[in-house]
Parts: C-alpha cells; sequence; structure tokens
C-alpha cells in the first residue's frame, strides 16, 4: 500500500484503508523566501479485508488445521498438519512484514505421526507451536506426549520439548494455547485416563479425565497438573463443544475456564486464574438456576478473554432440557473483575447476554467467542438460528446487534472473534457465497462505529474446516481456515487490514530557500507491510524512491507563491 504526502492541520495525521471516515485534515505552514510557503497533509491507505491466499494445496496429504496467531506487532502464523511419506507431520507458514512465507516442517526430529497443532505469536517474529505424537505402546496401544517447540525470531524452530510426557491415547486433547507479546505461553488440554477404573461414571458414555495446564516461562516448560475441581467425578466425552479455554494478558498471568460436572452431576463451567506457574482456587462461572428454578441441562462451549489490568469475560452456551426455566438455548455471560475498581476474587454472576433469539425450545445456537479491549469494552459473536448476532458491551451493560453480512452456514456453526487493542475488531464465521458456495464471512468493526464485510475463499473450494482468528495491537487481524474435505484440503488465510499508526512530519521552521525545501517523516507502524510513501506537490507526485523517509523538493517546481505538498 501507498502513503501519500499531500495538507493537515496537526503535525500528526492518523489514516484509513476503508469506509471509516478520514479524519480532518491538517495544515502545517512553512513560510519559504520568495514567499514561499508549504502546506503539510497526509492521505494514508484505506482498510480493506483482502482476497483469500491459499497458502498449501488442496493436497491429499494435508489433513488438519490447527490455528492462527498474530502478535502485537503484526508477525505471526498459521499451523497445520500435512502427510510426508505417509506419515502427518506439523506445518508452520509465517507472516512477516505482510507476507506470508513458504510452509516449514516443525517437527523435523520427530518421524511418528503429529496431531492436535496449536500455534501462538510473539513480538518480533516469535512462534511457539505444540502438538501431540506417539513414543511407546503400553498393552498394544499408542502412547502419547505433548511437545513444543520455539521460533525466536529465525527462520527455523528448535529442537522440541517436552510438556507432557504422557498424555495416553490424546484422545480428545484439544489443546488450546495462549502466548503473551512478551513470550509467555500458557496452555490447557485434557488427558482420557483409559487406565484408571475406579471411578464411576455419573451418565453412560461419560469418561476419566483431567484438564491440565502447562506454563512456558520463554525458555523451558513446566506442567502445573491437574485444574479440574474434583478427581473423582467422571466428566463428559470429549468433543469440540466442550474443549476447554485458555486466555492470557500481557503481563502472563491467565485464566482457564473448563467443563465439569457439580455435586448434582450437572456439567457446569468453572474456572481459575494462573499467576505465572502458580494456580488460583477454584470458581464457579455458570448459572445453576433461572427465575428461582434450577438450571438441570449441561453448559458448554466456554470463551475467555483476558484484559491487560485482569478483567476476565467469559461466555458460554446453556442447552435447555425438559423442564428448563429459560424459553430457549441461551448464550450467558460472566465477568470475573481485574481487582481495582472491584473484587477480583469471584465472579460478578451469570447472566443471559442476549435474550431476543426467536424459535423457543427449538432455536440453533452455536459457541460464542469473545474477547475484550484496553478499555476492558467486550464484543461476543454466535449464532442464532443461522443469523449472527454480535453483542458488545461496556461498563454500562451490554447491546445486541445484527451483523451486517451473510448468514451462518455449516452444520455447527461457530464464530472467531478478536477486539483490537483500542475497540473495533475482527470477526468469521463458516458462511456462504450467492451460489450457495462454502466461503467465510469476515466483518471487521472500527472504533469509530464503521463496518465492512467481505466473503473469502480459497483452495478448490468446499466445505469449510476448522477456521481461526489473530489480531495484532495494530488493529489487523488475519483469518485462517482449512477448505475442502479431507483428500482434496488446502490451508488458506486472509487478512482484515487496519490504517498504519500516527504518522509523524517534519520540515523545516522559519524562512528558508527553495532549495532547503526538504519534507521528512517517521515511519508510520502497520501490520500490512511494508508501506510506501509518495509525495505529492500541487497534485503531482513526485519520484519519492521507495523506503525513503524524506525528499528535499526539485526547487525548479517551487515558484513564489503557496504550494501544497
Amino acid at each position: 500500500m501507498s502513503l501519500a504526502a499531500v495538507p493537515t492541520s496537526r503535525s500528526v495525521a492518523r489514516g484509513w484503508r476503508g469506509p471509516v471516515p478520514p479524519i480532518a485534515p491538517f495544515a502545517l505552514a512553512l513560510a519559504l523566501v520568495l514567499f514561499l510557503s508549504l502546506f503539510l497533509h497526509v492521505q494514508i491507505a484505506r482498510a480493506v479485508i483482502l482476497p483469500a491466499t491459499t497458502i498449501d494445496g488442496p493436497s491429499e496429504n494435508i489433513v488438519g488445521f490447527g490455528g492462527v496467531a498474530m502478535a502485537e506487532d503484526g508477525t505471526g502464523g498459521l499451523v497445520y498438519l500435512k502427510r510426508v511419506n505417509g506419515v502427518p507431520h506439523v506445518f508452520v507458514s509465517r507472516y512477516v512484514g505482510g507476507q506470508w512465507m513458504a510452509p516449514i516442517r516443525v517437527d523435523t526430529e520427530e518421524p511418528f505421526a503429529a496431531t492436535w497443532p496449536r500455534i501462538g505469536a510473539a513480538n518480533g517474529g516469535e512462534l511457539v507451536v505444540v502438538w501431540a505424537t506417539p513414543f511407546a505402546t503400553k498393552e498394544g496401544k499408542l502412547v502419547y506426549e505433548l511437545l513444543g517447540a520455539l521460533l525466536g525470531g529465525g527462520s527455523s524452530f528448535g529442537p522440541a520439548a517436552i510438556i507432557d510426557s504422557d498424555v495416553e491415547e490424546a484422545t480428545g486433547t484439544s489443546p488450546d494455547l495462549a502466548v503473551s507479546s512478551t513470550g509467555q505461553a500458557d496452555i490447557v488440554y485434557r488427558v482420557v485416563e483409559t487406565s484408571v477404573s475406579n471411578v464411576p461414571l455419573l451418565r453412560p458414555g461419560d469418561v476419566v479425565e483431567q484438564v491440565r495446564v502447562a506454563h512456558f516461562d520463554g525458555q523451558r516448560w513446566s506442567g502445573l497438573g491437574q485444574v479440574n475441581r474434583n478427581p473423582g467425578v467422571s466428566m463428559r466425552p470429549p468433543t469440540q463443544a466442550n474443549a476447554p479455554k485458555i486466555a492470557i494478558g500481557q503481563t502472563g498471568n491467565g485464566v482457564v475456564v473448563w467443563q465439569e460436572p457439580d455435586i448434582e452431576g450437572v456439567a457446569r463451567i468453572w474456572a481459575r486464574r494462573l499467576f505465572g506457574s502458580a494456580l488460583d482456587y477454584v470458581l464457579p462461572v455458570s448459572a445453576t438456576t433461572f427465575s428461582g428454578t434450577p438450571i438441570g441441562t449441561d453448559a458448554d462451549a466456554p470463551s475467555v478473554a483476558v484484559s491487560r489490568l485482569g478483567q476476565a469475560d467469559v461466555a458460554y452456551r446453556q442447552p435447555v432440557g425438559p423442564g428448563s426455566p429459560l424459553p430457549g438455548p441461551r448464550i450467558f455471560l460472566n465477568v470475573l473483575p481485574n481487582g481495582e475498581s472491584k473484587s477480583g476474587a469471584e465472579f460478578e454472576g451469570a447472566s443471559v447476554a442476549d435474550s431476543a433469539v426467536s424459535g423457543g425450545a427449538g432455536a440453533s445456537v452455536g459457541p460464542p467467542s469473545v474477547d475484550i479491549d484496553e478499555k476492558e469494552d467486550l464484543r461476543l459473536v454466535y449464532d442464532a438460528n443461522g443469523t449472527p448476532r454480535v453483542i458488545e458491551g461496556n461498563d454500562k451493560g451490554l447491546t445486541s446487534v445484527l451483523s451486517l453480512g451473510p448468514g451462518f452456514a455449516g452444520s455447527e456453526p461457530f464464530a472467531a472473534s478478536v477486539m483490537n487493542p483500542a475497540g473495533g475488531g475482527v470477526s468469521a464465521w463458516p458462511s456462504a457465497n450467492a451460489q450457495e458456495q462454502p466461503a467465510v464471512a469476515v466483518r471487521e468493526d472500527f472504533p469509530g462505529g464503521a463496518v465492512q464485510t467481505a466473503l473469502v475463499s480459497g483452495g478448490a473450494g468446499g466445505p469449510i474446516g476448522e477456521l481461526a482468528v489473530g489480531r495484532s495491537g495494530l488493529g489487523d487481524g488475519l483469518i485462517a481456515f482449512q477448505q475442502g474435505p479431507l483428500g482434496n484440503a488446502a490451508i488458506v488465510a486472509a487478512q482484515a487490514t487496519a490504517p498504519p499508526s500516527e504518522l509523524i512530519l517534519s520540515a523545516p521552521k522559519g524562512w528558508v530557500k527553495p532549495s532547503q525545501a526538504l519534507v521528512s517523516w517517521q515511519p508510520a507502524t502497520s501490520a500490512d507491510g511494508p508501506l510506501r510513501y509518495t509525495v505529492v506537490l500541487d497534485g503531482r507526485p513526485q519520484a519519492t524512491p521507495a523506503g525513503v523517509l524524506r525528499l528535499r523538493l526539485d526547487p525548479r517546481g517551487l515558484g513564489s507563491g503557496r504550494h501544497r505538498v
């Protein structure tokens, strides 16, 4: 993209790429000898949702997608599984300088099949990748370990480190990885203990399961142990909808949430704070009653976000059953304060986030995705009967709006949504185009309230598999997904760009000769780099070499009078 220096009225300007209205222009006057005065203006590239890029495939060797991540400085990457000589291994495509790099293999030292890949990003191009792989057999069954590798800003990953030496058969492991901008990381995952038989099953199909957490301090992993409150209680069989989730703040402290039955045998949502390598006590999240009547159906699909100061917002889905006090399935929201304005010792209490869902008990409600910005405003996105619902909130309460753009599509519609630190954000969900072909709907919200949407797709088309969204601290977002059935799948990525950061201009002060008319500027930070700057004099673009941050104006084009740059 390009930046054009053209009239301004402040020394700092902020630009735009899309439907967001530009800020008022500003003027900086320079008085020149021969009555030459110079006025500066910055016009900055617009915000756009860029077309999708096919990273790999379509190929019969692509067998899974593990997510996308973006750091505060705009670097990031995505991770997926691809067979090499018939064996699935972990591959990563890095995102650097606004470009996707050629995929590289991560588990180069591991000969056995990989599964459950996940990725996180930190500033400076650092990436953390985790996955599970078998290392032994026990009673004729494979035993898996959970591994992690670090790319510290270079072009290749270091050796794999053991996170957990025994995750049994890696059934339903469903790891969730969160990385702070400083490179600290936390991971939550499940271990189904098939060898344990002394725990009674509360319901048919239940399993004996541990929810475990590990912490990465930037150099090594340390296991924090089991977080679920009662190891003597069986758990619901692992599904995508009841997987545990984790979020981490910029200080390295985070919150983990998971599903676990209570004393009555009903599965609820629970949480714990994480302080580096220390676990706090268990906190109940989900509501057990509604209007004074007990809720007897399992809560699921937890989603969690943590603010810079430590406030945690947790959203979850509450289905209904016979005798339920709820009129239909609903999304609930609960808030754990940051501990400054209010006590952070317990949640404030779960409440319905959106009561305007039609269809009664037969309504269809998808898993929620919640995020929070630096002001602790929140955005919650989910599917209600195929319609995107966007719930926004601040310290004054919640509002509900229908999303612009196409509806949800798929058997279990899910959304992925992130907020920018300054407000606004990027959301995505499986959808379809006018010809009913599968695509991903992307919605970009701006801090000022403007919205733009787009449909993106790649590969050879086909159904949308796993979908993930990552965001930077600059307002840009990465959207990545698997498209196409296994056997002809592709890994696809798109970008929702935001305007570059503030651009600071400099010019001579006082009276100067035309030969001394020099314009210079500080580089504008953007995740959608590299930027190109163009100086325009009286409406005529000047030859501005790429990469320069200053330009001496040709005095032959500066006659007496006023000129605009």
